[in-house]
């Protein structure tokens, strides 16, 4: 849909950048006071005037549907960043405030399928952590947003949703379907550097899940991978995260030697160091008193 507003914008930037009066570009195509609508925002031409506007200004019709679209492009960018950053913060209510505003606006205006997801599912997820809906009604709703007709076509965006209704039954202590969803993202094959990357989170969410199951060889094993993996890629989004999980891991089955777990948790360290994640540091020492402790344990 063209946005009316920024379309009279542009006709009124071409039209001075020529030095054109309106009445000299309504001349034979409109009259002037269609034009000073359609510049104000209050009107679309019809195609037809459309056409001859672009003729006397020099442009394709084509260059005001790009134009749109460029900025729609623009603008549906800075709206997910805008709430993947509030998101980062745990700032729950702004989340709902944007998208509860950009569920309304979209009755208007429709800026496609994929950012209307993104806005369903940070609308529900919001509403769920901030108490506003439950979380089996959080889920019930994302799993909706699953609902394609592509049924034969995995989108990336998808695999986010999955991952989120894993973390929701997680936090909600549903291991069993936490796990089964985890599996589902984890065994797909796509070849998208994105995905690769996004593995690491769930490699580490999977991770944690075996751990507050007390199946502690599988989460070293997760981690493991997720940290060969965070080693192919060069990220370390998810690496200390990765080193830490293991250790925890290592110390709960106690036949790991003091030296290797260290080992672990040095690295981990470093990370955190370079991110100057205090918080982080503080868990890692409350873990090294323990490998501390297993040290000096009799054998």
């Amino acid at each position: 849909m063209m946005d009316s507003k920024l379309l009279g914008e542009e006709i009124k930037r071409l039209r001075k950048q020529q030095l054109l009066s309106q009445k000299e570009l309504s001349d034979g195509i409109c009259c002037q006071t269609t034009i000073s609508s359609i510049e104000k925002g209050r009107a679309l031409p019809s195609i037809d005037i459309l056409y001859f506007i672009a003729l006397r200004l020099n442009v394709t019709i084509d260059y005001f549907f790009q134009n749109n679209y460029q900025n729609n492009q623009t603008y549906i960018s800075d709206t997910i960043i805008s709430i993947e950053e509030y998101v980062k913060s745990k700032k729950y209510h702004e989340v709902h405030e944007i998208t509860k505003l950009e569920r309304k606006l979209s009755k208007a205006r429709d800026l496609g399928r994929m950012f209307n997801q993104f806005i369903d599912w940070h609308f529900f997820r919001s509403a769920q952590l901030i108490g506003l809906i439950s979380w089996e009604e959080c889920v019930e709703q994302l799993k909706l947003l699953l609902l394609s007709k592509e049924r034969n076509k995995v989108h990336f965006q998808n695999l986010r949703i999955k991952n989120v209704i894993a973390n929701v039954y997680a936090e909600n202590g549903d291991y069993k379907e936490a796990l089964k969803h985890y599996t589902d993202i984890l065994n797909v094959n796509i070849k998208l550097e994105a995905y690769r990357r996004f593995k690491l989170k769930v490699y580490f969410n999977l991770s944690k899940l075996y751990f507050y199951e007390n199946l502690y060889e599988q989460s070293i094993e997760v981690a493991e991978r997720g940290i060969k993996l965070s080693q192919e890629l060069e990220d370390i989004s998810m690496l200390g995260n990765l080193y830490i999980q293991a250790s925890q891991s290592m110390l709960k089955l106690k036949d790991y030697e003091s030296s290797n777990i260290q080992v672990y948790l040095d690295n981990a360290k470093f990370v955190f160091q370079m991110t100057n994640n205090q918080k982080c540091l503080e868990f890692i020492g409350n873990l090294e008193k323990q490998v501390a402790e297993l040290k000096l344990s009799p054998v």
